[in-house]
């Protein structure tokens, strides 16, 4: 009996401590790393990126909620700066995830950190195909993959002009080699011809030969597959040459680059994947528009968009399955069962075994230019499925 008496007090004093552990666990922010591209050659999708997470953070964080706290480090567009950053958030920080890269170059070393180390990564903005190759377990990646973007731009071109000439000149990333790829192979079965085929290294800033031969082959479309000066530059030498606004395509266009392109370029074409001209926007897409447009004096593009959707899908895994909060493989298998849609454009979220999505992509005609934004409109719209096309083979 007196043993009994004693053992009481221990065993309420077990309890009442292990209450305190778990009310203490339930205020403490769940770590999410977050390594993106501040600066360098990528920081305009960056700097974007994180402008679209911070909108929805509010929401996410709500009252009630268990907060996140997404840990922002600036992997400064390098590989091994990514890499770094990675082990620095794992072992140093102790997150639940990683996300934020917006380049597939800086992605590619985060995949592999978090591959090799099972770290759940939550891929934003990123599309090389790689990212999702057979036998990946831990990467969930939001945005179509490159090489089908590739595929998709054939198919655009088929619908407008079957048998059309094409010229294509692009940056030598990871992201822009593997686009190509997937237009160099689905460009033949579309019944298209590729007339000239040009690649610049990276950090080339000048496009003035290349741009005459492009011009001299006489194609019925150029398609411009570059990215920040490099891309805008390449779009002005064309316009410049005489190749008319309605013969250029841009595989993808954020408002940066749309609006850097100027009002010259009304009638050009670009892909892209969110757009706030877009007609069939949710309301909660709506009011994303308008909110991130009165805080940033610019509308927001698939950039933002993406971001803003990580982190609620994030919020969406956690709130489902409160224990996968403070266990990565459980987060994994919560991520991996996802099934749920894009709350600003109601676009499906369910990734493959190898955390790939169903794709899809908008193209979009540039109607006009202004300071405030640009006015576009949706003239193609096509989704396929992620191995429609070899992409694990074309681009490795």
């Amino acid at each position: 009996m007196h043993a009994e008496r004693r053992g009481l007090p221990i065993a309420l004093a077990a309890l009442i401590l292990g209450a305190g552990i778990a009310a203490a666990r339930a205020e403490e922010p769940i770590k999410i790393g977050f390594t993106t591209e501040q600066t360098g050659a990528w920081s305009f999708f960056g700097a974007s990126c994180v402008a679209g997470l911070k909108l929805a953070l509010p929401q996410v964080n709500a009252a009630g909620k268990r907060p996140i706290d997404f840990v922002i480090l600036d992997n400064q567009t390098q590989p091994a700066q990514a890499a770094a950053g990675s082990r620095n958030l794992d072992v140093q920080s102790k997150v639940l995830a990683l996300s934020g890269p917006t380049s597939s170059d800086t992605s590619l070393a985060v995949y592999g950190y978090a591959e090799q180390n099972k770290v759940p990564f939550v891929v934003p903005v990123a599309a090389f195909p790689q990212l999702t190759k057979p036998g990946s377990r831990y990467t969930f990646r939001l945005e179509p993959d490159a090489a089908g973007w590739g595929y998709a731009i054939a198919k655009f071109v088929e619908s407008r002009k079957p048998g059309a000439k094409l010229a294509l000149i692009y940056s030598d990333y990871a992201l822009m080699r593997a686009i190509t790829a997937g237009l160099k192979y689905q460009a033949p079965k579309s019944g298209l011809k590729i007339e000239t085929d040009i690649a610049f290294p990276q950090g080339a800033n000048d496009a003035t030969v290349q741009a005459a031969q492009v011009v001299a082959a006489a194609p019925d479309y150029v398609i411009v597959i570059g990215a920040g000066g490099f891309d805008m530059t390449i779009t002005n030498q064309l316009l410049d040459l005489g190749i008319k606004t309605d013969q250029i395509i841009h595989p993808f266009g954020i408002t940066t680059q749309v609006k850097n392109w100027g009002k010259r370029s009304a009638g050009s074409f670009y892909g892209t994947f969110f757009d706030s001209n877009l007609a069939n926007l949710t309301p909660e897409g709506k009011k994303f528009v308008a909110d991130f447009t009165a805080q940033n004096n610019r509308p927001p593009s698939y950039i933002e968009n993406y971001c803003y959707v990580t982190a609620q899908i994030i919020r969406q895994v956690l709130d489902a399955n409160p224990a996968a909060a403070d266990d990565r493989e459980k987060f994994r298998d919560a991520m991996s069962k996802l099934n749920t849609k894009e709350s600003t454009s109601g676009i499906p979220i369910v990734f493959d075994k190898n955390g790939a999505r169903k794709e899809y992509i908008f193209f979009m005609q540039i109607k006009d230019v202004d300071e405030k934004g640009y006015q576009a409109s949706q003239v193609f719209y096509t989704e396929w499925d992620p191995e429609v096309i070899p992409v694990y083979e074309l681009v490795k």
